[in-house]
């Protein structure tokens, strides 16, 4: 009762001030006051939107705003006079459209309200509902353990705070594949003096992680599915699996490196056997001019392995020196 006699009281002013006015019209028209839902951010302004739907012409005398559960309105203006209430509050326009502006949205702001509107035409009150939402800070990401090792286990965490209300996270991994489903979100609701939040917290666990899928992202969204915030994280991998890897290309290259040494040993042997050879070769052939010497018309070494022809022949000189030799005697 103590409610509607407030707004009584304050209606009965406004209409004080509409009798005032020579040109009022006492019959009722055909007009509407429509306003819309409104969404407050904790910090930030907030427009609250009404407006007249009327085709003629018509003049707003005053307006009141009421919070269905407090007594006294939070804002009432009487055209022409000083606003009263919340000085936060204020009328943006004062034709058809009749929005009020909040300048700084806390959340006490929330909850169900009542606009009264008085013009020259009549008066007319409209619900409406403010709600008030706070933006999350931008997350924070982590693992256990710090240090992964390439296909071993490891948990990915993000956590997100001082929003409202409660939202969620999602994961993608850098080919933009979703990953929330084997995750676990966990909400923390706070509220301390009125100010309230919401701190999300998402764990992401792989019991054989792939290094390949990193980077990941952790997006956090608000209760309507907007996102807010964002955050890559690289997985750091183990010193121990690097130093592997390098230990793996060193002996590679180590082996490389020994067949090719192998082969060139193999080559230079080859190319000194073939000098040696032919050095052999030279030496023999320089033998030549003493044979010519001692034995006119022969022109080369006798073979005593190959050329037969050759020893027979150096045989028969053999004896006939010894014949010869023998007849001196």
């Amino acid at each position: 009762m103590s409610n509607k006699a407030n707004m009584a009281s304050m209606i009965v002013v406004v209409l004080a001030v509409v009798c005032l006015i020579p040109t009022v019209v006492h019959t009722k028209a055909l007009w509407e006051l429509e306003c819309q839902p409104t969404v407050g951010i904790v910090g930030q302004p907030t427009v609250i939107r009404c407006h007249i739907k009327y085709s003629g012409d018509f003049e707003v005398v005053g307006v009141a705003l009421k919070n269905v559960k407090q007594d006294n309105p939070v804002f009432q203006h009487i055209i022409k006079e000083t606003p009263a209430g919340d000085p936060r509050f204020s009328l943006v326009n004062q034709g058809k459209d009749l929005s009020l502006q909040l300048s700084d949205t806390i959340f006490s702001d929330e909850g169900e309200y009542e606009y009264y509107v008085a013009t020259n035409i009549g008066e007319k009150t409209a619900k409406l509902r403010i709600s008030v939402t706070a933006k999350y800070r931008d997350p924070l990401t982590s693992s256990w353990p710090v240090n992964v090792t390439d296909g071993g286990p490891v948990d990915l965490y993000c956590n997100a705070t001082e929003g409202y209300p409660a939202g969620t996270i999602h994961w993608f991994d850098q080919s933009g594949t979703n990953w929330t489903i084997n995750s676990i979100l966990t909400k923390a609701i706070k509220d301390t003096n009125g100010s309230k939040s919401v701190a999300l917290s998402s764990k992401l666990t792989f019991k054989s992680i792939d290094s390949s899928l990193a980077p990941f992202r952790c997006v956090v969204l608000n209760s309507k599915c907007v996102k807010e915030g964002e955050t890559t994280f690289q997985i750091m991998l183990k010193q121990g699996a690097e130093k592997e890897q390098s230990g793996s290309n060193t002996s590679n290259i180590v082996a490389g490196v020994m067949v090719i040494g192998s082969l060139t040993a193999g080559l230079l042997f080859a190319l000194l056997f073939c000098r040696r050879k032919r050095i052999q070769n030279a030496r023999r052939a320089s033998t030549q001019p003493m044979l010519n010497k001692y034995y006119p018309g022969k022109t080369a070494e006798p073979d005593l392995e190959g050329d037969t022809e050759t020893g027979t022949n150096l045989n028969k000189v053999s004896l006939e020196a010894s014949t010869i030799a023998g007849m001196r005697n």
